[in-house]
């Protein structure tokens, strides 16, 4: 069985190579949202009528690409995430010093660093277009084998444990690893984690169309010309059907209810190496 990153850097290879070169990243970024929410709603058995606002704005050539040979790459993240979070235990542990170990596998992989981009609610999905638009530029990146779960989807669980001296906050999360893998600068970024917040629950179509995704892609590539890049996120977001309205919305830290939990993606998120 492949890992996680391998799958990620499948997925990213058809995004890069039929999606980013002939579209918009708008509209990739949409394309891919739904080859995601199509996976999961196929993996819970639950129909994929919610997915018509999401097809209603992709182009038809595009659409096709995301129902074919992505589908086939998403499927096996998707079933590969909900079985890590059935079964596996988390990688960091409140209360213990296991952050630490986490950075020292992230440093033995990455080497050092020139910046860190920490980026509040950035799911595997953003990642994977970011990384097939730097690809597409000619921009090598590399998806690491650590990960983190965060069980709670939530910051606090990532912050907590720093060093009580440090600053727990996300900012100070990369400021920590800023100073173990030697970057000169560390920056954290708000703008996904806002739009949950702002538009999520008002569906998952609403939530694409106020991510700037093209902007996020340009300040990576920007740090990326600069040096050596490593992006981070502290949780994704949840992809859930309501069963109410029968539409797909976001959140991060979803604690269940009538509602289906198609996709947790608030409880992993991975770090990527970019040139």
């Amino acid at each position: 069985m492949k890992q996680l990153y391998e799958l990620l850097e499948d997925a990213r290879d058809v995004v890069a190579e039929k999606m980013v070169p002939n579209y918009r990243l708008e509209d990739v970024y949409r394309a891919v949202v739904y080859a995601f929410a199509h996976a999961a709603l196929r993996e819970k058995g639950v129909g994929l009528r919610a997915l018509k606002p999401l097809e209603e704005g992709v182009p038809k050539p595009l659409l096709a690409i995301a129902k074919g040979e992505l589908l086939s790459k998403v499927h096996p993240i998707v079933k590969l995430v909900e079985h890590m979070l059935r079964e596996g235990a988390p990688l960091l542990v409140r209360y213990e010093t296991s952050l630490e170990r986490v950075i020292e596998e992230v440093k033995r992989e990455a080497g050092r660093a020139d910046t860190i981009l920490a980026y509040d609610a950035m799911s595997i999905i953003e990642q994977v277009i970011i990384s097939a638009f730097l690809k597409a530029q000619g921009i090598r990146t590399l998806f690491l084998r650590t990960f983190f779960l965060n069980p709670q989807g939530l910051t606090r669980f990532m912050t907590s444990q720093l060093p009580a001296s440090g600053q727990q906050t996300l900012r100070g999360v990369a400021q920590h690893l800023a100073s173990h893998l030697e970057a000169r600068q560390h920056n954290k970024n708000s703008t996904i984690d806002q739009k949950v917040h702002e538009t999520g629950i008002l569906g998952l179509d609403e939530f694409i169309k106020k991510v700037d995704i093209s902007r996020i892609a340009r300040q990576i590539l920007e740090a990326s010309e600069k040096g050596t890049t490593l992006v981070l996120s502290d949780h994704g977001y949840d992809i859930v059907l309501s069963r109410r309205g029968g539409y797909l919305y976001v959140v991060h830290g979803f604690q269940g209810g009538a509602d289906v939990a198609l996709l947790l993606l608030s409880r992993i998120s991975t770090f990527m190496r970019v040139g």
